[in-house]
């Protein structure tokens, strides 16, 4: 600090001009880059009302909600799917950042410290409190378990509680303030009185129509021309029509890699030795655990409980052997029974859960409930598992699988009326048993699954089987497809959104979504490994965020122009005459019956799918013949024969549909309004 002070004191104008140069020089290079920086175009993972989105702020956020997520979970890695949710989440707070609570302050939705408080400690406890502080036993809100946790968090040398609890008030306040623009949006929904007498006389309304039908087959496409420039002002009014998100579309081929013949044979071998050790054990769990592939379950199961073939075998004449080997699906299973018991199929029990550090307080309680003190007083003056506090401490009957396994053994342990002590990690348990079923036999397996898999030889030689195809292939959209048809391959397609993960069908097929966005059209992919398979693809197509070009729709344009004019040439030829009969024979269409048209319907029998048609229905009156309806088969002429009353709705009934059909609407429209009016475009994909 000292030798800046002194360029500053004496250098003056001097040091100016060169730190000036020097970051001239700095932001030519990074935009001159042939690399570029993290705050380059290339680096750029999108962009949010306006505001570029940045590959290092972006990721910076990920990491840190990555260590709020483990904190709170106990984890020291995510899975895949969690790491993803945790990316969404990362891309959602910078869409409230950027796009959201700019728009909330402007309009003055802000969360008092008063509110903050009640979400936490009040009447309206905030719904992301609610779900993050639940009890486990009950699934319901524990008070306790929140304010064990902030008035844990001075004793966190770590920081990570405080960082959870802060990251918590940062959601519940976002909540909070989305729940007030929608309530906000919401009182302006409403439902008049002329709504609803509109809609009852609607609703308990049944027409009977006789009507003549001109469909726009009957004029040939070639008759109806269509100017280039009604396209171009088709496409200018209604560009919204033709918004359209990045996509791909690409061509592959999948080389499975499979266990070959050989395969099979040393894993038959591997596994008949260890079937050998396996009968041979006199620890059979033990042995179970540290060889197979997926670690056996250490239950008791009746035999409803388990496969046919197992449940034969383990309560059969011959549970004494070894069960085995036995392949199914490229699987092998052997087992072996480790243990018989009779064992009730339910339990009933109910109990005082007190916290982990309440051990003279369980002591006292204990003597209390052997001295007999009422259980279920005591329950609910002391119990921190308030559901079960309320029912005296009742747990109801249950499978005794479903609970903890030691309160579970615990239970076992004693019989109908006796009490148990044991702790768990949700604390200790002061329990009695009120109820046992019938014990019925059930036994322990060790179990051993071993999967038989492609040897390293087998791989290198569909991988060079792969190198081959990617040779024939060439580089180019041409010679992969030539390579699959002389190769004999199935080949596949697939449309790719920039908001896919993966292929629809393909699990853990990131890689080739994440190919496709950053190759040019045309060009043929690298090996890329899917789940231990081979896959090689190519792009066909591409399409980036904004408007579809006109030349790709105008086809799709004079098409809809084609049918307008079709039905203004229709209605033309069903003007002017005044009754169905003489325009039936002036065109020499038939005159049809339809019974049964009620406005709250989508289709009329006989027709189909004709709302515009059921519309007009509705508002013509008895006997009068209606003017010609553009509908979207053809275009109708009709008179309402009979109308018949069909009392099924109330005013009453009738608001409150209406009123609930607004606010479902609202609800569904107001958050993706609010992400349309918001610009954002979404490049993630091109890199995680």
């Amino acid at each position: 600090m000292a030798t800046l002070n002194t360029l500053r004191t004496k250098g003056g104008v001097i040091v100016s001009i060169v730190i000036g140069i020097a970051l001239l020089a700095f932001l030519l290079g990074d935009l001159s880059s042939a690399n570029g920086m993290l705050t380059s175009r290339k680096m750029r993972v999108g962009e949010i009302n306006g505001t570029h989105i940045g590959y290092l702020e972006y990721t910076n956020l990920v990491d840190h909600l990555t260590a709020i997520q483990q904190a709170m979970s106990g984890k020291d890695a995510l899975s895949n799917e969690e790491q993803e949710q945790v990316r969404e989440m990362a891309w959602d707070q910078l869409v409230n950042e950027y796009a959201l609570n700019p728009g909330f302050q402007d309009m003055g939705i802000v969360v008092s410290e008063a509110e903050q408080i009640d979400m936490v400690d009040g009447a309206y406890i905030s719904p992301v409190i609610n779900s993050v502080f639940t009890n486990p036993n009950t699934g319901l809100f524990d008070p306790t378990l929140l304010r064990n946790f902030v008035s844990g968090m001075s004793q966190d040398a770590s920081g990570r509680a405080a960082m959870i609890w802060n990251y918590l008030k940062e959601q519940m306040n976002r909540q909070r303030e989305m729940s007030k623009y929608v309530d906000l949006v919401g009182k302006g929904m409403f439902v008049t009185d002329l709504e609803v007498e509109q809609a009852v006389a609607n609703a308990n309304t049944s027409s009977s129509i006789s009507y003549i039908q001109r469909n726009y087959d009957l004029i040939a496409d070639s008759l109806v021309e269509v100017s280039e420039s009604e396209v171009r002002d088709y496409y200018a009014k209604h560009q919204r029509l033709f918004r359209q998100t990045a996509t791909r579309d690409i061509e592959y081929v999948v080389f499975d890699v499979l266990p070959s013949e050989q395969d099979y044979a040393d894993a038959a071998k591997y596994v008949d030795q260890m079937a050998s050790e396996f009968e041979a054990s006199e620890t059979p769990m033990q042995y179970a655990i540290l060889n197979s592939q997926v670690q056996p379950a250490e239950v008791y199961l009746g035999e409803n409980q388990l496969p046919g073939n197992l449940a034969g075998f383990a309560f059969g004449p011959n549970a004494d052997k070894l069960y085995g080997p036995v392949l199914e699906s490229d699987t092998y299973t052997l087992a072996r029974v480790v243990d018989t018991r009779m064992i009730p199929d339910s339990i009933g029990a109910r109990h005082i859960l007190l916290a982990a550090d309440s051990t003279a307080l369980a002591d006292s309680l204990e003597q209390a409930l052997k001295a007999g003190a009422d259980f279920a007083a005591m329950a609910r003056q002391y119990s921190i598992d308030p559901q079960a506090a309320q029912q005296g401490g009742d747990l109801g009957i249950f499978p005794p699988e479903r609970m903890v396994p030691e309160f579970s053994q615990a239970a076992l342990a004693v019989d109908k009326g006796q009490f148990f002590r044991v702790t768990t990690p949700y604390g200790i348990h002061l329990g009695q048993v009120t109820y046992k079923s019938k014990p019925v036999k059930k036994v322990q397996l060790a179990t051993i699954t071993y999967k038989v898999e492609p040897s390293e030889m087998t791989q290198q030689t569909i991988y060079g089987n792969v190198s081959k195809f990617i040779s024939e292939a060439a580089g180019s959209y041409e010679n992969f497809q030539k390579a699959t048809t002389d190769n004999a391959l199935a080949k596949r397609v697939a449309r790719i959104r920039n908001t896919d993960r993966d292929l629809s069908g393909m699990s853990n097929s990131r890689e080739v979504v994440r190919w496709a966005f950053n190759a040019a059209q045309g060009e043929v992919s690298p090996i890329m490994e899917v789940d231990g398979n081979y896959v090689v693809a190519a792009l066909d197509a591409a399409t980036e965020d904004g408007y579809t070009p006109i030349q790709q729709v105008s086809q799709e344009i004079a098409d809809v122009l084609r049918h307008e004019k079709k039905g203004e040439m229709l209605t033309d030829s069903l003007r002017g005459g005044t009754s169905l009969s003489e325009m039936a024979s002036r065109t020499g269409a038939e005159i049809k019956q339809a019974s049964g048209v009620e406005f709250n319907s989508f289709y009329i029998e006989g027709i189909g799918v004709e709302p515009t048609l059921i519309g007009a229905v509705t508002a013509v009156a008895p006997g009068k013949l209606s003017k010609p309806v553009i509908g979207m088969q053809g275009v109708y002429l009709f008179d309402v024969a009979e109308r018949e009353d069909i009392p099924t709705t109330t005013p009453e009934s009738e608001k409150v549909r209406l009123q609930a059909s607004a606010a479902a609407y609202m609800g569904e429209r107001v958050s993706q309004a609010l992400l349309d009016d918001s610009q954002i475009v979404d490049k993630r994909v091109k890199f995680f």
